[in-house]
C-alpha cells in the first residue's frame, strides 16, 4: 500500500474517470483480510453480518469485547435474518444530519438566498435526498456498548511530474474532513481515519503537515480525534492497537497522541 503508485495524469481525463481508487481499494481489502486471519489464529471467534447494502463486516469477538472490520460483499452473513447495526453506517443523508443541527428552520432563517428557485422555504429542496459517503467503517463495542466508531477514508496521490503532488487529487478528502465533524457528534466517539498511499511522503506537497496541524488542533476537543496513515510503520501502528484492543482491553490510541 505504501508503494502504490497511481499512473500519470492523462489530458482530457476528468477527475472520477481514472480506477487507480479501485485497485488501491483491492489492496485495502487485502489488507483486512490479512488482519482477520491474525485475530482468527489469536483466538478470536468470527462472524459475518451484513452492513449497509452489500456491505459485509467480520465480527471479531474476544470475551466481552467486539470488532466490526470490513471483509468480502461475497461473505455469507452468519445470522442472515439479524437486525442491521446502524453503528455500520457509512452513508449519511445532508437532511438527517440537518434535522440533528441546526435544524431545518435556522437554515431556512440564516442560509436561504432571498430569490431563486431555492429561495426561503424552498431552500431544504436544494439540498433534499443528497447524502455523504465514507469509504468504509471499523466498529468497537464492549459488553454491548459502542465504545469508537472509525470513519474510514482511503485516499492515493499521484505525482505526474515525479516532483510533487498533483494539486486536484483532494477536493473529496477535504470535504469529508468537514462532514466527519458533523457525523462525530452522533455517536459517544467517533475517529476519521485516512488510509492513503505512501505518495504523500515521496513528493513535495501541502497536504501532509496540514491534516497533521488539522488532527492536532481538533486534540482540544474529546469529541474528535483524526489520523492519517500512508507507511507501513503507520498502518501497522493503526493495526497493533486494534488488536491491543480486541485482545487486552487496551484503550486505543490516535497516532496524534502517541
Amino acid at each position: 500500500m505504501e508503494a502504490f503508485e497511481a499512473s500519470e495524469s492523462v489530458a482530457n481525463t476528468g477527475t472520477g474517470a481514472r480506477r487507480e481508487g479501485e485497485d488501491f481499494e483491492r489492496l485495502i481489502a487485502r489488507f483486512w483480510q490479512c488482519f482477520r486471519r491474525v485475530a482468527e489464529a489469536g483466538g478470536a471467534q468470527v462472524s459475518v453480518v451484513a452492513g449497509v447494502g452489500t456491505r459485509r463486516y467480520a465480527k471479531l469477538t474476544v470475551g466481552t469485547r467486539s470488532m466490526f472490520v470490513p471483509t468480502s460483499a461475497s461473505d455469507g452473513v452468519t445470522h442472515p435474518n439479524a437486525e442491521q447495526s446502524r453503528w455500520l453506517e457509512v452513508v449519511f443523508g445532508v437532511n438527517d444530519l440537518i434535522a440533528a443541527f441546526p435544524t431545518e428552520a435556522e437554515v431556512i432563517r440564516k442560509y436561504a438566498p432571498e430569490s431563486g428557485p431555492y429561495a426561503g422555504a424552498q431552500y431544504p429542496t436544494i439540498y433534499s435526498g443528497l447524502s455523504t459517503k465514507f469509504d468504509d467503517t471499523v466498529v468497537l463495542v464492549d459488553g454491548g456498548v459502542l465504545r469508537e466508531k472509525i470513519m474510514m477514508e482511503y485516499k492515493t496521490a499521484k505525482s505526474s511530474a515525479g516532483r510533487q503532488i498533483d494539486g486536484n487529487a483532494h477536493e473529496r478528502l477535504s470535504f469529508q474532513i468537514m462532514q466527519y465533524l458533523e457525523v462525530a457528534t452522533r455517536y459517544t466517539k467517533c475517529s476519521l481515519m485516512v488510509m492513503a498511499n505512501g505518495a504523500f511522503i515521496r513528493y513535495r506537497n501541502k497536504y501532509h503537515v496540514n491534516f497533521h496541524v488539522q488532527a492536532d488542533r481538533l486534540t482540544n476537543f474529546a469529541w474528535f480525534s483524526m489520523e492519517h496513515a500512508c507507511t507501513a510503520t503507520e498502518y501497522t501502528r493503526f493495526l497493533s492497537g486494534l488488536l491491543s484492543w480486541l485482545f487486552e482491553g487496551t484503550p486505543r490510541t490516535t497516532g496524534i497522541n502517541r
